[in-house]
């Protein structure tokens, strides 16, 4: 397992983890999730890229306060922080969720270091999943929060009500690790659960509807990858988008997963991010192996 670091940023702490070499290349995760995620992406990636793994702010090992900013755009501020800490000139972005929202932030807001961006199973345009402001109302509220802890805590509640969501075409990857990892890990604490509420409370709805014109700013190429029975972010809506930023944007679909396909297909998701970032040396998928 790779030692987590951290770096200081303003009053709280940021974990990362840094693993492979060649040139730079960020992930960030999305909401439930935290850096480890990418677990099962990470081992393709390594031998062509430095690949550095973030934690935001009050997910996974990384802290939290009554200051911290929430919004987008304070999650995009912290991932240029570290990108000027690790003294990098130039980096890619993966992004899963949100991460691919910050993504394309990035790729804006620091475009004269950002080369290209991968975002996986993303916010669209016109688009609002349903479950977060449902989600974001319940957890205003201190009944609401017990509640949701309170699912937390049942494995056989949140494996139901998860393998319903959709985030998994194979039910077995709701397996005890994947239940460690995102669902038992925040009640360890409860500044963790309250971080993982926190993020998704700053969740902006109209930065989402504004997306459209945020891909108009975007320079750098970019690629999406989306599970093929998506039921978070309809592929149909990422069909739709990619049509629109035809010059600067391709879509790459993955046969036989839904919300996570960087879980569920990595060979195939790492087969597709190689391509586009032009490794210099082809990868050798598990699957060729057997």
């Amino acid at each position: 397992m790779m030692t987590t670091l951290t770096f200081p940023y303003e009053d709280i702490e940021l974990a990362y983890t840094v693993s492979g070499s060649g040139p730079a290349l960020i992930l960030l995760h999305g909401w439930p999730f935290h850096k480890a995620s990418f677990r099962r992406l990470l081992p393709l990636l390594e031998p062509h890229y430095t690949c550095y793994a973030l934690d935001a702010a009050g997910m996974g090992a990384s802290g939290w306060s009554r200051h911290t900013n929430f919004t987008f755009q304070g999650h995009v501020e912290r991932v240029r922080a570290f990108v000027d800490r690790m003294n990098l000139s130039r980096y890619s972005v993966i992004g899963h969720d949100t991460g691919g929202t910050f993504a394309r932030m990035l790729a804006i807001t620091d475009a004269p270091r950002v080369d290209k961006i991968v975002a996986i199973d993303t916010e669209v345009p016109g688009h609002l999943p349903g479950v977060v402001p449902r989600l974001q109302s319940l957890f205003r509220r201190r009944l609401g929060r017990a509640l949701f802890k309170a699912a937390l805590g049942s494995k056989p509640l949140m494996r139901r009500w998860l393998g319903r969501s959709g985030f998994f075409v194979d039910k077995r990857l709701l397996d005890d690790e994947y239940m460690e990892l995102f669902v038992t890990s925040w009640l360890r604490s409860d500044q963790a659960f309250r971080g993982l509420l926190e993020y998704l409370l700053g969740v902006d709805h109209s930065l989402v509807a504004r997306l459209d014109e945020l891909h108009a700013k975007i320079g750098a190429p970019m690629l999406f990858i989306w599970g093929e029975k998506d039921g978070v972010f309809p592929v149909r809506r990422a069909r739709e988008m990619v049509a629109r930023i035809p010059d600067k944007a391709s879509l790459a679909v993955i046969g036989g997963a839904t919300f996570l396909p960087h879980e569920e297909r990595p060979d195939e998701v790492a087969k597709h991010i190689l391509a586009f970032l032009d490794a210099s040396v082809p990868v050798r998928l598990a699957t060729e192996n057997r």
